[in-house]
């Protein structure tokens, strides 16, 4: 698994059930989401180490544009890629110039089960469906919407040998 995660430039998540806890909030037109931050600071310093990071959902909801924008991160909706008459895996070459390879998807449900299988590393949060558990390369010790890409990003960065530095360059940015 060092090996694979070693070569990961790329994060792709899900976003309801990954970075959400998959519960989701109608209010009249009103769509609410609770998002984990403990998230955000990792996406910033590994975007900084050079990984890029997308995510990906079927819901069109301005929450997940306003989250997706705070983080500094790319939003693609399945639903424009299949209109688009493509598929994930060359949607992400295609744009973003990684192989299949270089990415780990995170995904928690049956809708991630068929891209789980397509990039190098699959990953999954703990509180996913039995189907995902069975086909992850790594289940993930925290639950949807509480810090699964974050654990992630560390579990990436230290095996490419780069969580020390950013972490501290990161927490010495705030002592200046």
């Amino acid at each position: 698994m060092e090996e694979k995660l070693k070569k990961i430039k790329m994060i792709v998540s899900d976003v309801d059930g990954v970075l959400t806890d998959g519960r989701i909030y109608l209010l009249g037109r009103e769509e609410i989401k609770v998002f984990s931050v403990r998230d955000a600071s990792p996406m910033e310093i590994a975007r900084e180490a050079g990984l890029k990071f997308l995510l990906i959902t079927s819901r069109k909801g301005e929450a997940v544009v306003k989250r997706a924008a705070e983080l500094k991160t790319d939003l693609v909706f399945k639903t424009d890629i299949k209109e688009a008459g493509g598929d994930l895996v060359s949607y992400i070459k295609d744009h973003y110039g990684v192989s299949s390879e270089e990415v780990l998807y995170v995904g928690d449900d049956w809708s991630d089960l068929y891209a789980m299988k397509q990039f190098g590393i699959s990953a999954t949060p703990q509180n996913a469906t039995p189907e995902n558990k069975k086909i992850a390369d790594i289940i993930a010790d925290t639950k949807g919407g509480e810090g699964v890409v974050r654990e992630l990003i560390e579990k990436v960065m230290r095996a490419q040998g780069t969580w020390g530095k950013y972490l501290a360059d990161y927490q010495d940015s705030f002592s200046t």
